[in-house]
């Protein structure tokens, strides 16, 4: 009742609802009926079990004229689920900035904040500590890593419950000492420039924003997906390396590769690619279509 009342109290010519929410459904009326977006971005399988998923877009069809995704991988998902949205489901990506080109000003600011030289290659990941996350995968990797390149050094933005056992893995991988915890990072524009490679390693994502920010500075991805929508960009090795499987070894050769010989050219293609998927401007103008019904069914 009172989400409600704070609702009728503002003067809006459209809603968007972001995540799923069945009280905050109901509790909507009549506000701005007919021009009201839900917009989803999370991955459906294991999260909830399937049921209630069917509740949830079954009310989601009666209350809003449009769903979007941000990856095609959850928006089929969806469809799978509950059918009957799928002539009102869109896939609509995430916006990013048009980050400029990484000048040697930008990369010394992670370097002279961690203390490492000019001649150190930094390879780093970033986000929540949590097990679906994989960051013992990156850690594996940079152990293999770091027998051939002693020069590497690995950088971790973020926190979370695996922290510690996180931290206990790399003392038994002996590389403890290569390993910096930066915990949460305000302003990630200091962190990105500052790598030469991207490593990200997931079980799930539906569209993982740590490695299309990176590639939105030109940093070379190398990533692991099970399942999710990186596919949907990295399509092939000219934005990226994605395998399927958490296969440590090609995941070690292909992070040496990039950050040794092949990763700019790469990162300059990837961010190309991630600035066309990925616009600001062309994506408020397709919501604002989806929200005027004007590509619904």
């Amino acid at each position: 009742m009172a989400f409600r009342q704070i609702l009728n109290l503002e003067a809006a010519d459209a809603l968007i609802m972001t995540g799923h929410n069945l009280m905050a459904m109901a509790a909507l009326g009549d506000f701005c009926r007919h021009k009201r977006l839900l917009a989803m971005h999370f991955y459906h399988t294991g999260a909830k079990p399937m049921w209630q998923w069917r509740v949830i877009y079954r009310v989601a069809q009666r209350c809003f004229n449009a769903i979007t995704y941000p990856s095609d991988y959850v928006r089929e998902e969806a469809c799978a689920i509950y059918p009957p949205i799928r002539n009102m489901a869109w896939t609509v990506r995430n916006p990013l900035d048009r980050e400029p080109i990484v000048t040697v000003a930008h990369r010394k600011i992670l370097r002279d904040r961690l203390q490492l030289g000019p001649d150190v290659l930094i390879i780093g990941n970033a986000g929540w500590l949590l097990p679906l996350k994989r960051f013992d995968i990156f850690l594996r990797v940079a152990a293999r890593v770091s027998v051939q390149l002693p020069n590497a050094q690995f950088v971790i933005a973020g926190d979370g419950p695996e922290r510690e056992s996180l931290r206990s893995l790399a003392r038994q991988l002996g590389i403890d000492q290569k390993v910096h915890w930066l915990g949460w990072q305000k302003d990630m524009r200091t962190f990105y420039p500052g790598l030469d490679v991207l490593l990200f390693n997931s079980d799930w994502d539906a569209f993982p924003t740590t490695p299309l920010e990176a590639m939105s500075f030109g940093v070379p991805v190398i990533a692991s997906v099970l399942n999710g929508g990186l596919r949907e960009v990295i399509t092939d090795d000219r934005y990226g390396i994605l395998l399927q499987d958490h296969d440590i070894d090609r995941l070690a050769n292909a992070t040496m590769a990039a950050a040794t010989s092949d990763g700019r050219a790469m990162g300059l293609r990837g961010k190309q690619r991630v600035s066309e998927m990925s616009d600001p401007i062309a994506i408020s103008m397709e919501i604002e279509r989806l929200i005027a019904g004007d590509e619904c069914g």
